[in-house]
């Protein structure tokens, strides 16, 4: 039996994994809504910080230095007043942080979703634009809740259905500033967050665009229009770059051959996959694994 193409991780093991420098505290806190410093909680986190996906969401908020996390197929790179929101099951690592680095990092089960009562447009709308830039006012803002929900969740009468409505509150303040500067969602923008949720899916079996427009029932002319609208990449660009990220998180496992790898995920041949790996990221296969995993 094959190993499974991505390992899910959940809080402990992600701090396990990566932030071997925290305390007990840090580790044993397994409450649904935890709020910490990134000066505290990610400035010993070891790198490089190899694609993965997690069972919960996060987000971060920098006040002060910057940093680069990865998500999906594309780097954002954050600075004072800028928020990224990871959802349960994105692709995501952290690639970089500077050593002044200050802000909130806020982890959320997944349950905690089904507690807040924002509406589908506003969720979609959040995961589908997962970086926001606040102005002074807003992002001050924010870190007041922020610093009222980590003193609640601390406390030793924590109270979760405040914490949940502290963090609803920042939600909701974060999507409403981003939408005064957007548009509504559009059909083409639910259509695009549609279609990636389908790609993550169904990505290692079905690589055509076609298959895709089919589920949506919809053209796949008008599939290229939407998404090439919505996310400035074509829908072909989308299916390569997940299939490929996949691919470099099983490059880590040394068990694991190159000509293998390409079966596992479909290809047709191990030379169309390393040619369209060199494409996509820069490097071939080999190359990817000595540089990044020394293997």
């Amino acid at each position: 039996m094959s190993k499974p193409s991505i390992e899910i991780i959940n809080n402990y093991q992600y701090k396990k994994l990566f932030l071997p420098h925290l305390a007990d505290s840090y580790l044993k806190n397994d409450s649904k809504i935890q709020v910490y410093r990134l000066e505290d909680y990610l400035r010993g986190i070891l790198m490089p910080v190899i694609p993965y996906r997690t069972t919960f969401n996060f987000l971060i908020l920098l006040t002060q230095g910057d940093m680069t996390q990865y998500l999906d197929s594309g780097a954002y790179t954050l600075a004072k007043n800028e928020i990224i929101n990871v959802k349960n099951g994105n692709i995501t690592a952290t690639l970089s942080i500077s050593d002044d680095i200050q802000g909130y990092f806020v982890v959320y089960e997944n349950e905690v979703i089904t507690d807040i009562s924002l509406g589908a447009t506003d969720l979609k709308f959040f995961t589908m634009n997962p970086y926001v830039k606040l102005n002074d006012t807003n992002a001050n803002w924010v870190s007041r809740t922020l610093d009222l929900l980590e003193e609640e969740s601390l406390s030793e009468q924590r109270d979760i259905e405040i914490c949940i409505a502290l963090l609803e509150t920042v939600l909701m303040k974060v999507i409403r500033v981003d939408m005064e500067k957007k548009t509504p969602m559009s059909r083409q923008l639910d259509i695009a967050f549609r279609f990636r949720e389908f790609v993550q899916k169904f990505h290692i079996d079905h690589k055509n665009v076609l298959f895709y427009a089919n589920l949506l029932h919809i053209s796949e002319n008008y599939l290229n229009k939407c998404v090439k609208e919505a996310t400035n990449k074509p829908p072909k660009q989308w299916i390569n770059e997940i299939s490929i990220l996949h691919s470099q998180i099983l490059l880590q496992d040394k068990a694991r051959d190159i000509a293998g790898i390409a079966f596992e995920l479909k290809y047709n041949s191990p030379s169309y996959f390393t040619r369209l790996f060199k494409k996509t990221t820069g490097y071939s296969p080999s190359d990817y694994r000595r540089h990044k995993f020394n293997l």
